[in-house]
């Protein structure tokens, strides 16, 4: 199948020809994704090309790098457009490499690097690498070449200027993305978290030693930094070229609203082409003349009793996912797929989807956590618009999934999602008869009313009318009104909308088809009908509290009463908890509802077997 350009590879192809000296056309757009390799027990993205010059990745940590994900990955395939083999990394402990955290150091990470460099040549054959980071991942480079580690060049995107301002400017940031019922406020002392991401004490008091100014780089090296806005990194730019390296600059267009939130997160294309046309000026590459490397062995990792492999799949090997199963795995193993919620990558909301995979792994359950198109790793089906939250296009991966898991041989499949990716694992299994089980939390939507907006349901969700009422006639609103903040028409506009909604959703329950939401009614009524026909065993879990759980009087009746018609269907709260599922015990909690759904589906397949046989 031929791929239709992402917007960073249709750049580079039309913008830097020959970028990387003597490398072919062809060879510059070898791949149109990321090649999972396992080196060390990290998981690395490699992105081929056909130069001699390598980029070696350095990711940030946590919330900026969940944040900062599909960036850094339309990041690499610029690079590698431009024809720079390119690998970005999990650190130990991190994302999909093997273990967590507890008991790691710094120098773990510091190291990697240089493993990370050893895997990258071995893959590609390049003979001279840059270090690129990103936020703490500047921070990880720059040591790494402090303690010793032979690199052509920095590529620093946002750096901190210290480990302690870098742990000050988290803190901070915590602060502000942190939510009620998160678990916050039940960390260990001494350790930094955010969003759920909890960096152990012993690696907060490391990371407040780095200093990047301490480096000076050698004379025929180069830097080239994308300060954050409004930082003053003058003593950063002096240290790195006091032994006469090439200190370049350039602003960092974008960095706010790439860190607006995994889901709201734009890529900042203006600054990472720049950057990479400043490398290809700094360091220009040449071509290879050997046959780029097509077959990779498989992407596994192996942890006691458990096993994961990352491995791309779909039409032309468009998705990417991570398979978690027992080592000692059997035709008829149940498997759990694991949809993304909002934009996040597979790797799930504070690690959360990795977490729970191994966890289940252990307890004899298989699990497979993936990226749907457009997102994370994977690439967009062709024709795929910039929006597809709450439409079709998602349905469409999850069930190219499905048929990847089938393909194991594995047993009944159980579909598990949390907000958006819970609507997705709704449609899929009413449209899919394979599936045998659902999970769905905190889901906003039953269905999706195409005269809703995304952003709007994304910004309000359920909220109460009178609740936006009281906000624009509060003091603040009014203040913001008289300055011309607000945009007044645009506000009513919205309020009336709500209204409509709001008055067709009180009736729904009672009135039905016959009310003004008939139609979604209908559709509703449709999809549970399905799943108790085919015996779907069903969870609607949401957390204490949540917008969402509101749907379900909205089209069920005060306390889901309208739900005893499903028996296949039963529904569990857990709290106190945000909507993130942030808080561990709320991990544990999602955990046992996929095995009570996988032991029903289990024993629903026996008994059908028996009664065939």
């Amino acid at each position: 199948m031929a791929f239709p350009p992402t917007p960073a590879s249709s750049y580079w192809a039309a913008a830097v020809p020959g970028g990387a000296g003597e490398a072919r056309a062809d060879e510059l757009a070898a791949e149109p994704f990321a090649r999972p390799i396992v080196f060390d027990g990290c998981l690395g993205y490699l992105h081929p090309a056909g130069g001699d010059v390598g980029v070696l990745v350095c990711d940030a940590w946590g919330y900026e790098a969940l944040c900062a994900h599909r960036a850094l990955a339309e990041f690499a395939e610029m690079l590698a457009c431009a024809g720079y083999p390119t690998l970005r990394f999990d650190y130990p402990g991190v994302a999909n490499s093997r273990g967590d955290l507890v008991g790691r150091k710094l120098d773990d990470w510091i190291a990697a690097v240089t493993t990370a460099a050893t895997a990258l040549r071995r893959n590609s054959g390049v003979t001279r690498i840059v270090l690129a980071g990103f936020g703490l991942g500047c921070l990880i480079a720059v040591a790494a070449a402090k303690a010793g580690f032979e690199c052509a060049g920095l590529l620093l995107l946002a750096p901190p200027l210290s480990g302690r301002r870098y742990l000050r400017e988290t803190k901070a940031f915590a602060v502000m993305a942190a939510a009620p019922d998160d678990g916050g406020d039940r960390i260990e002392d001494g350790a930094l978290s955010i969003a759920g991401f909890v960096m152990p004490p012993a690696l907060v008091s490391s990371v407040r030693t780095l200093d990047p100014t301490r480096l000076t780089l050698p004379a025929d090296a180069f830097a080239l930094l994308a300060a954050k806005p409004d930082a003053d990194d003058r003593s950063l730019v002096a240290a790195l070229g006091a032994g006469g390296a090439r200190v370049e600059q350039i602003a960092f267009e974008g960095y706010a609203e790439l860190l607006a939130g995994p889901t709201m997160a734009k890529t900042p294309m203006a600054t990472l082409r720049r950057a990479v046309a400043q490398l290809a000026a700094l360091c220009p590459g040449r071509g290879r003349r050997e046959t780029l490397q097509r077959q990779y062995p498989p992407a596994s990792i192996f942890d006691g009793d458990i096993v994961e492999e990352a491995a791309r799949f779909g039409e032309g090997e468009r998705l990417f996912g991570v398979v978690c199963r027992p080592r000692s795995m059997r035709e008829g193993t149940p498997m759990a797929i694991m949809v993304n919620a909002g934009r996040n990558s597979h790797t799930g909301w504070r690690r959360m989807a990795v977490e729970n995979a191994r966890a289940l792994a252990r307890r004899g359950v298989a699990s497979l956590r993936f990226d749907i198109g457009g997102m994370g790793e994977s690439v967009a089906r062709e024709g795929q618009p910039q929006e597809i939250l709450y439409s079709d296009w998602p349905e469409l991966d999850v069930v190219e999934a499905i048929d990847f898991v089938a393909s194991l041989r594995c047993g009944p499949i159980t579909l598990v999602g949390v907000c958006s990716g819970a609507y997705i694992a709704l449609q899929t299994a009413v449209a899919d008869a394979r599936v045998a089980g659902l999970v769905d939390v905190n889901l906003y939507r039953m269905v999706w009313d195409p005269n809703d907006s995304v952003e709007m349901v994304l910004r309000y969700g359920n909220r109460p009318v009178t609740a936006a009422v009281a906000r624009m006639f509060s003091r603040e609103g009014l203040a913001r009104l008289q300055s011309g903040e607000i945009d007044v028409r645009r506000g009513v506009a919205r309020l009336i909308g709500r209204a409509r909604r709001w008055m067709g959703v009180s009736t729904m329950a009672s009135l039905g088809w016959l009310g003004p939401r008939g139609r979604l009614y209908a559709e509703c009524m449709r999809r549970f009908a399905i799943l108790r026909e085919r015996g779907v065993e069903t969870v609607l879990g949401y957390s204490a509290g949540d917008e969402g759980f509101t749907e379900i009087a909205d089209y069920f009746g005060r306390n889901g009463r309208g739900l005893a018609a499903y028996p296949n269907v039963r529904v569990a709260v857990v709290e106190p908890c945000d909507h993130n599922l942030t808080p561990p015990h709320a991990g544990q909690w999602l955990i046992d509802q996929i095995e009570s759904v996988v032991a029903r589906t289990t024993i629903s397949r026996k008994a059908s077997s028996r009664a065939q046989a």
